[in-house]
Protein backbone atom coordinates (compact mmCIF):
# COMPACT_ATOMS: atom_id res chain seq x y z
CA UNK A 1 0.00 0.00 0.00
CA UNK A 2 1.06 3.03 -1.12
CA UNK A 3 -0.58 6.47 -1.01
CA UNK A 4 2.06 9.61 -0.39
CA UNK A 5 4.44 11.98 -2.33
CA UNK A 6 6.83 9.35 -2.00
CA UNK A 7 5.15 6.77 -4.09
CA UNK A 8 5.63 6.59 -7.99
CA UNK A 9 3.56 5.02 -10.13
CA UNK A 10 4.44 1.60 -11.20
CA UNK A 11 7.01 1.43 -8.61
CA UNK A 12 6.10 -0.35 -5.88
CA UNK A 13 6.70 0.41 -1.97
CA UNK A 14 6.49 -0.21 1.40
CA UNK A 15 4.95 1.91 4.10
CA UNK A 16 5.85 1.25 7.86
CA UNK A 17 3.82 3.32 10.43
CA UNK A 18 5.06 3.37 14.41
CA UNK A 19 3.23 5.12 16.70
CA UNK A 20 4.27 5.05 20.79
CA UNK A 21 3.23 2.24 22.70
CA UNK A 22 1.54 4.91 25.21
CA UNK A 23 -0.47 6.85 21.96
CA UNK A 24 -1.50 2.92 20.73
CA UNK A 25 -2.45 2.13 24.72
CA UNK A 26 -4.59 5.33 24.93
CA UNK A 27 -6.54 4.35 21.23
CA UNK A 28 -6.91 0.97 22.72
CA UNK A 29 -9.18 1.91 25.55
CA UNK A 30 -10.64 5.67 24.07
CA UNK A 31 -10.79 4.75 20.54
CA UNK A 32 -9.30 8.80 19.89
CA UNK A 33 -5.48 9.24 19.85
CA UNK A 34 -4.43 11.43 22.55
CA UNK A 35 -2.49 15.24 22.00
CA UNK A 36 1.16 14.88 21.22
CA UNK A 37 0.62 11.22 19.10
CA UNK A 38 2.92 11.18 16.82
CA UNK A 39 3.07 8.29 13.86
CA UNK A 40 6.42 8.18 11.63
CA UNK A 41 5.85 7.10 8.44
CA UNK A 42 9.02 4.74 6.73
CA UNK A 43 8.50 4.42 2.66
CA UNK A 44 10.76 1.83 1.87
CA UNK A 45 11.74 0.70 -1.96
CA UNK A 46 9.88 -3.06 -2.94
CA UNK A 47 12.24 -5.40 -3.95
CA UNK A 48 11.36 -9.01 -5.98
CA UNK A 49 14.57 -9.94 -6.33
CA UNK A 50 17.47 -11.23 -3.76
CA UNK A 51 18.32 -14.01 -1.62
CA UNK A 52 16.33 -16.95 -1.58
CA UNK A 53 13.02 -14.98 -2.35
CA UNK A 54 11.02 -16.96 -5.12
CA UNK A 55 7.85 -15.11 -5.18
CA UNK A 56 6.14 -11.63 -4.15
CA UNK A 57 8.25 -8.47 -2.42
CA UNK A 58 10.49 -7.76 0.54
CA UNK A 59 11.79 -4.33 1.99
CA UNK A 60 14.24 -2.29 0.14
CA UNK A 61 16.06 1.23 1.21
CA UNK A 62 14.58 3.77 2.73
CA UNK A 63 13.33 6.05 0.29
CA UNK A 64 11.32 8.38 2.85
CA UNK A 65 10.38 9.40 6.00
CA UNK A 66 7.50 11.24 7.10
CA UNK A 67 5.56 12.56 10.14
CA UNK A 68 1.83 12.88 11.45
CA UNK A 69 1.52 14.93 14.40
CA UNK A 70 -0.94 15.68 16.66
CA UNK A 71 -0.47 19.00 18.68
CA UNK A 72 -3.57 20.45 19.59
CA UNK A 73 -1.85 24.10 20.27
CA UNK A 74 0.21 24.19 17.75
CA UNK A 75 -1.92 23.10 14.91
CA UNK A 76 -5.48 24.81 14.13
CA UNK A 77 -6.91 21.70 12.58
CA UNK A 78 -4.99 19.08 15.49
CA UNK A 79 -2.57 17.65 13.19
CA UNK A 80 0.52 18.88 11.25
CA UNK A 81 2.54 16.57 8.62
CA UNK A 82 6.49 16.90 8.68
CA UNK A 83 8.73 15.54 5.92
CA UNK A 84 12.31 14.50 7.14
CA UNK A 85 15.47 15.54 5.12
CA UNK A 86 17.70 12.74 5.63
CA UNK A 87 21.15 14.19 4.40
CA UNK A 88 20.76 17.15 6.81
CA UNK A 89 18.62 15.02 9.66
CA UNK A 90 15.94 17.50 9.90
CA UNK A 91 12.31 17.24 9.41
CA UNK A 92 10.02 20.19 8.46
CA UNK A 93 6.60 21.00 9.13
CA UNK A 94 4.76 20.85 5.39
CA UNK A 95 2.69 24.01 5.02
CA UNK A 96 -1.20 23.91 5.37
CA UNK A 97 -1.36 23.77 0.93
CA UNK A 98 0.60 20.20 0.64
CA UNK A 99 -2.10 17.82 -0.15
CA UNK A 100 -1.38 15.74 2.86
CA UNK A 101 -3.78 18.23 5.15
CA UNK A 102 -6.99 17.80 2.64
CA UNK A 103 -6.17 14.03 2.26
CA UNK A 104 -5.95 12.86 5.60
CA UNK A 105 -9.16 15.15 6.61
CA UNK A 106 -11.22 14.03 3.74
CA UNK A 107 -9.79 10.55 4.07
CA UNK A 108 -9.41 9.42 7.78
CA UNK A 109 -11.19 6.92 9.26
CA UNK A 110 -10.85 8.32 12.80
CA UNK A 111 -9.85 11.74 13.13
CA UNK A 112 -6.99 12.29 10.29
CA UNK A 113 -5.59 9.29 10.84
CA UNK A 114 -6.05 5.99 7.95
CA UNK A 115 -7.04 3.82 10.49
CA UNK A 116 -9.23 1.50 7.90
CA UNK A 117 -6.38 0.10 6.84
CA UNK A 118 -5.76 -1.61 10.17
CA UNK A 119 -8.23 -3.73 10.82
CA UNK A 120 -7.17 -4.10 14.84
CA UNK A 121 -7.39 -0.14 14.97
CA UNK A 122 -10.64 -0.33 13.07
CA UNK A 123 -12.53 -2.59 15.16
CA UNK A 124 -11.20 -0.92 18.09
CA UNK A 125 -12.58 2.54 16.74
CA UNK A 126 -15.94 0.86 15.50
CA UNK A 127 -16.86 -0.39 19.26
CA UNK A 128 -16.01 3.13 20.58
CA UNK A 129 -17.76 4.99 18.06
CA UNK A 130 -15.14 7.03 17.11
CA UNK A 131 -15.26 6.28 13.23
CA UNK A 132 -16.35 9.90 11.59
CA UNK A 133 -19.76 9.13 9.76
CA UNK A 134 -18.40 10.49 6.80
CA UNK A 135 -15.77 7.57 6.29
CA UNK A 136 -19.04 4.87 7.24
CA UNK A 137 -20.58 6.88 4.25
CA UNK A 138 -18.20 5.85 1.95
CA UNK A 139 -18.04 2.17 3.22
CA UNK A 140 -21.86 1.86 2.86
CA UNK A 141 -21.70 3.46 -1.12
CA UNK A 142 -18.70 0.93 -2.23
Amino acid sequence: MTYGPAAQPGIPSFDNVFVSREAYKSFLETGRWPDKTMFILEIRAALSKGSINQGGNFQGKVVAIEAAVKDEARFPDKWGYFQFERAANTAKVLPKSASCYACHNTNGAVENTFTQFYPTALEVAMAKGTVRQSYLATVRKG
